[in-house]
């Protein structure tokens, strides 16, 4: 069958049916965790006050100057109490993370699995701040002593692989889900700025886009949230200037608003029926039917309304600057080597590879108005959290 296309809000919509093939298994590699130099002097620490850290291997051959940099995600801690919970496991502790870690999809060492990044500099780095890497206050929480140090740990990070030969980089990727993916977002052009001008350098956010509408009530609702959070861990100087001289701070916390003041190119990955989306954005048990596939027709109805609006809000620049790939799947995270095929016989690595080395530019988004279950293909519901 061929495929259809259409164009809508000024993106290209491509959609064929959909195919199923084998998935081969992931392969791993054990990489040991790394210190940040000087973490505690330079006050890039987490929420308890240990030091940061992430995981390194090595690039080798041809890769040994391109690097692929990892943001975890995990959202964000919202309140004191939040924040100090955190400190008793590894999302606001270096005391918790493990001493190595399986580099799997994108960041594995074998060329049949990962055949565009296996001898890349590969790095993970944990999140343990609560605030997408952007937090930056200077003394502890006199309540609970914790400390909100994001910003700090980014810089920190970033210096220690500078060192190690990120400053020669030819090519490089900057890339998250969830938080990572905002944080990514919020850090693109720092990142860009970091290396040397000849260098190939793009940013990849996934499952990060999450919209602002202010006719959706549960935006309304948490809006007076988002500014607690910006105060809370100190997160506006990290936002883009222009951005916050025109409006509130946590607004520039959407992506809707905070790409148009990033000028490096930025490729975005998402479903436009995101479970986490859905939560925050409609009720959790719009979510927990979504999930279970029974939700009323109600139910459908709003998260088709959420679906339009995440389309309206994703950004009209050119497919050069702002790639897009965008399912209809239920999920959050989305696998980089996941099967899914929406145009053509080219999956997301694949549309984003052609993307990437400036081989071919698509904005491509499913035309599913009904969500999807797509665990054949590799993208799994999240477990839902009760």
């Amino acid at each position: 069958m061929m495929a259809t296309i259409t164009l809508l809000l000024g993106f290209i919509i491509l959609t064929t049916p959909l195919h199923i093939e084998a998935q081969t298994p992931d392969a791993t590699n054990n990489v040991s965790l790394s210190w940040v130099q000087n973490a505690t002097a330079k006050g890039a620490v987490c929420l308890d006050g240990s030091p940061s850290a992430y995981y390194f291997d090595q690039g080798q051959g041809e890769g040994a100057n391109n690097w692929i940099v990892y943001l975890q995600g995990g959202g964000w801690c919202v309140n004191q109490t939040d924040c100090l919970i955190r400190t008793t496991y590894s999302q606001g502790s270096s005391k918790h993370m493990k001493q190595s870690m399986e580099f799997v999809d994108f960041l594995s060492n074998n060329f049949t699995e990962n055949p565009e990044f296996y001898n890349w500099n590969r790095v993970y780095v944990p999140y343990c701040d609560g605030s997408s890497f952007t937090g930056d206050i200077e003394a502890p929480d006199t309540v609970t002593n914790v400390t909100y140090r994001g910003a700090r740990i980014f810089k920190a990070t970033m210096d220690d692989l500078l060192s190690k030969g990120m400053n020669c980089a030819q090519n490089a990727l900057l890339m998250g889900s969830s938080a990572g993916g905002l944080a990514t977002m919020v850090h693109c052009d720092r990142f860009r700025d970091l290396l040397p001008l000849f260098a190939r350098v793009k940013c990849l956010p996934i499952a990060g886009y999450f919209v602002h509408e202010e006719n959706i009530l549960g935006s309304k609702q948490f809006e007076p949230t988002f500014d607690a959070l910006i105060d809370l861990h100190g997160s506006a100087a990290m936002l883009p200037p222009l951005c916050t001289s025109i409006m509130r701070p946590s607004l520039c916390l959407f992506p809707q608003y905070l790409l148009l003041f990033v000028k490096t190119p930025v490729f975005i990955a998402m479903s436009a029926f995101d479970q986490i989306q859905i939560r925050l954005n409609l009720f959790r048990e719009d979510e927990v039917c979504l999930v279970s596939q029974n939700c009323t027709d109600d139910r459908k109805e709003a998260m088709q309304e959420l679906r339009w609006d995440v389309l309206a809000a994703l950004p009209k620049a050119l497919p050069l600057f702002r790639g897009m790939w965008i399912t209809s799947c239920i999920a959050h995270d989305l696998p980089y080597f996941s099967t899914l095929k929406i145009i053509g016989n080219k999956t997301f690595a694949e549309v984003f590879h052609d993307w990437y080395y400036d081989c071919d530019y698509l904005q491509v988004i499913d035309t599913s108005m009904e969500p999807r279950n797509c665990s054949a293909y590799g993208i799994n519901p999240q477990a839902l959290k009760y």
